[in-house]
């Protein structure tokens, strides 16, 4: 793909996702408003749930289609077919389950969510492969409108019904309605006629991805949600709240950058020859980290108590003091998202699978001490250990040695950037507000011209030859 329309393409993701990320924050600002902490804390653990089961859903088939293609009709609609059978068990599942997970954490009303949540999962198994057909074949611009239907539709209907006082109804409401477009423009945007049909020549070799990514999926769920979990269990439903909106705001970018990779670097990767997959992996993981840094800092920095106060309310103060551990996760996660999305283009969804389900269990104590001894903050720094740095340092480490790969090569970028903007944020934390970004970014590009004066002249050319372009239009 030339580079014109890989920035192209890239662009039209970014502004998807971002679309979907202030939409979402716009959401949660109108319901922080509206609701108490502890109505975010019951649709917090309803959620861990829907991420459970949509987890066998997400991922999976759509996966399986952009790895292989669209060209052979047989495997796509073997893909197609096992997604919607998946969807609707456990569809039957989640209805099933619903009155024991009310009943475990003593909210009666988290039946009712999970009925609802139920319907949601057969409408995400079909709309998630009609999207993964669209990633297939590049159709960014269509996703990209999409998006902007479904986050319009979700900020509308969520707003409308918190000011008519349903409360946490206010997210399924919000939720359900977006599900039901993004189904449907799904379904006529990717011009896909589906089968229902599982070819016996093809079947295994979809099952055996399907079920490694799931086994990957699982171990992702679990690293990523058992926190919330442990905070509602073990801290309530309050507790749950503060978390939850402060993981919302550290992990928003992380989010964006996530989804760039799965829809663009997924594909992309899949079609490289494979002597240009490591030189080009590296390329991605030493220009993320720069920038990625850079905005984790900036995100500390901006997001403090008079900012908090006023954005939220006085309420929220006590996310304050999660943020930190939280922000050193999501700068991570945002690395750690490129090696996902190769290991998969390259059909190797079991090295992130034994990765994931290994590093789970470490994950789930960590998580379970850290509330015990530390409440949410505590939960927060066992986030930022075990699944920012120890998950990185292995997971990279069990990549390198299946793929033969240099694990010191790849590493190193990873953790250059977090000593790089150690002196910005001491020499800028304690300024006035509006001074901080620009004392911090200053700070930051003196440390990267003296310690990898590379990459910083790669950032000046690029600056100049954009200064060069806009004067000369």
């Amino acid at each position: 793909m030339k580079a014109t329309a890989l920035f192209k393409n890239g662009l039209w993701i970014s502004y998807a996702t971002f679309i979907t990320r202030i939409f979402a924050f716009l959401s949660s600002l109108v319901l922080a408003r509206l609701l108490q902490p502890s109505d975010f804390g019951i649709i917090g653990i309803a959620y861990v749930f829907w991420s459970f089961f949509s987890l066998f859903i997400q991922g999976t088939a759509g996966a399986f289609i952009i790895y292989k293609g669209i060209e052979h009709p047989k495997y796509v609609n073997t893909a197609y077919t096992i997604s919607l059978l998946v969807g609707l068990a456990l569809a039957v599942g989640v209805a099933v389950t619903a009155p024991l997970v009310a009943m475990f954490f003593q909210e009666p009303i988290l039946t009712g969510i999970l009925f609802v949540f139920a319907f949601n999962l057969l409408l995400s198994s079909a709309s998630n492969v009609y999207s993964s057909v669209m990633t297939r074949q590049m159709k960014y611009r269509a996703i990209a409108n999409i998006t902007l239907v479904n986050s319009i539709t979700r900020l509308i209907c969520t707003t409308g019904a918190a000011l008519l006082g349903f409360s946490y109804w206010s997210f399924v409401i919000g939720d359900t309605a977006s599900w039901i477009v993004n189904c449907v423009l799904n379904r006529y945007y990717s011009k896909y006629e589906f089968r229902l049909q599982i070819d016996s020549e093809v079947k295994s070799e979809v099952q055996s991805f399907y079920f490694s990514t799931i086994a990957s999926s699982f171990g992702l769920y679990t690293n990523f949600n058992i926190d919330n979990f442990a905070v509602g269990k073990l801290l309530g439903s309050t507790s749950l709240g503060y978390y939850n909106l402060a993981y919302q705001l550290t992990n928003a970018f992380s989010t964006i950058v996530g989804a760039i990779f799965n829809q663009l670097g997924m594909p992309v990767f899949a079609q490289l020859p494979q002597e240009k997959q490591e030189n080009i992996l590296l390329k991605v993981v030493e220009q993320t980290a720069i920038l990625t840094a850079a905005i984790c800092a900036l995100i500390f920095l901006i997001v403090d108590s008079q900012v908090v106060t006023l954005v939220f309310g006085a309420k929220w103060l006590p996310i304050i003091q999660v943020i930190p551990g939280l922000l050193i996760f999501s700068y991570f996660r945002i690395i750690n998202s490129s090696l996902f999305s190769m290991l998969v283009a390259k059909g190797r969804p079991d090295i992130n699978a034994k990765v994931n389900l290994q590093i789970a269990p470490i994950a789930v104590g960590s998580f379970i001490l850290g509330a015990n001894l530390g409440g949410i903050v505590g939960v927060s720094l066992a986030v930022a250990i075990v699944l920012g740095i120890g998950w990185t340092l292995y997971w990279w480490w069990a990549a390198c040695r299946n793929l033969h790969w240099s694990f010191s090569k790849f590493i190193t970028p990873c953790f250059i950037p977090i000593l790089l903007i150690i002196p910005g944020l001491v020499l800028s934390v304690n300024l006035p507000l509006f001074i901080r970004p620009f004392a911090f970014i200053s700070i930051y590009l003196i440390a990267i011209r003296v310690f990898q004066p590379q990459i910083f002249m790669q950032y000046k050319k690029k600056f100049n030859q954009l200064v060069s372009s806009a004067i000369g239009g």
